[in-house]
């Protein structure tokens, strides 16, 4: 049987201990739990231990009035969207505008009116109810999201849901990045297969890591390999470099891999970058769609990563461009690629930082 749900909690600071008196018996009567305080102060100390749900807070106090308590919970990131009800014998429409500007959300006129006290605390109550099923709503798509892209992305996912939760697609300029371990179909074959997944999961690990640390995301597992990209659904003035820099990473990390049960076993990866204009978007159906990006630059990245030998990065010309005062590279030329008339320039990366 599903636990009952805690009555909520109303914070009423008075400086008046016969005001507070009469305010407890109000919202206790109504089954709210009630806490209490006389100062500033002693307030902001109960919301951060109490963690009311609604706040009843009077105005004139000595020392902190309650304008600066609601200025100091609405600059709060914790408690912004905390309701605040200033209780107020001033009437000048100057002090609601006052009000207004410390971040009050509704005011009540003292000597107050019980059943008008209790019907706005409700109505204020119920739009924190809403705040909050969001807030809850966003934080689960955000974990989800979090399995596919950094947490930056996934927070601009939830941000703008309309552009990046429908189908459909944009032309952008992307970088794109495969990668795929060296030689280890053969080995899987002779190993058990709980063996091999395991294997997979500390390669993939590592490699996932790398595409979040540098604010990518993740496309696919392909078998023992990914696609990941970068430019997408965020974007970055220095994507290319990102998807180079993680490229190394992944590879750094890959040589000090090593499996206490197959101590001769060593992982090698590799890795085909491209840069260019794609469709990134929505592919599929409103019941079943991936984020992707596709289009001939990323045909021509995976062409790339086939030809990479273990433990190298291949890059294309376009990517060459974007990072060439940064990268330590290898010229190889021209290399022939299908689908393409003309070859593509290709540059071994050898490592970050100009020589």
């Amino acid at each position: 049987m599903e636990a009952e749900k805690r009555p909520r909690r109303i914070l009423a600071v008075d400086d008046n201990k016969q005001n507070l008196i009469l305010v407890e018996k109000a919202l206790t009567t109504a089954h709210y739990e009630v806490h209490t305080a006389r100062d500033g102060p002693t307030a902001l100390s109960l919301i951060e231990s109490a963690s009311p749900d609604l706040v009843l807070l009077d105005v004139m106090m000595p020392g902190m009035s309650g304008y600066e308590v609601c200025e100091r919970i609405r600059a709060n990131d914790a408690t912004r969207l905390l309701p605040v009800v200033m209780l107020t014998a001033l009437n000048d429409v100057a002090d609601r505008v006052r009000g207004i500007e410390a971040g009050a959300d509704d005011f009540l006129s003292k000597p107050f009116n019980r059943e008008e006290l209790l019907t706005r605390v409700k109505s204020l109550l119920r739009i924190k109810t809403l705040h909050d099923d969001l807030e809850d709503k966003n934080r689960l798509l955000r974990t989800l999201f979090g399995r596919y892209v950094s947490e930056e992305v996934a927070n601009e996912i939830v941000a703008n849901p309309d552009r990046h939760l429908k189908l459909g697609g944009e032309k952008r300029e992307v970088t794109t990045l495969f990668g795929d371990l060296r030689g280890f179909t053969p080995i899987a074959e002779t190993l058990d297969p709980q063996d091999a997944v395991d294997i997979l999961n500390v390669f993939l690990t590592h490699v996932v890591d790398a595409v979040f640390e540098f604010g990518g995301a993740l496309d696919k597992f392909r078998g023992d390999g990914i696609m990941a990209f970068f430019g997408a659904p965020v974007a970055h003035e220095d994507d290319p470099a990102r998807a180079v820099r993680c490229a190394l990473r992944m590879q750094e990390q890959l040589k000090g891999v090593t499996f206490q049960k197959f101590p001769d076993l060593r992982l090698h990866m590799g890795i085909g970058i491209n840069t260019g204009i794609v469709i990134a978007g929505n592919i599929g159906s409103e019941r079943r769609m991936d984020y992707t990006v596709i289009g001939d630059e990323v045909n021509v990245a995976q062409r790339f990563e086939s030809n990479a030998g273990p433990g190298q990065i291949l890059i294309t010309g376009h990517t060459y461009e974007r990072v060439k005062g940064s990268v330590q590279v290898r010229d190889l030329g021209t290399l022939r690629v299908k689908g393409k008339n003309e070859g593509v320039m290709a540059y071994d990366v050898l490592g970050w930082g100009a020589t």
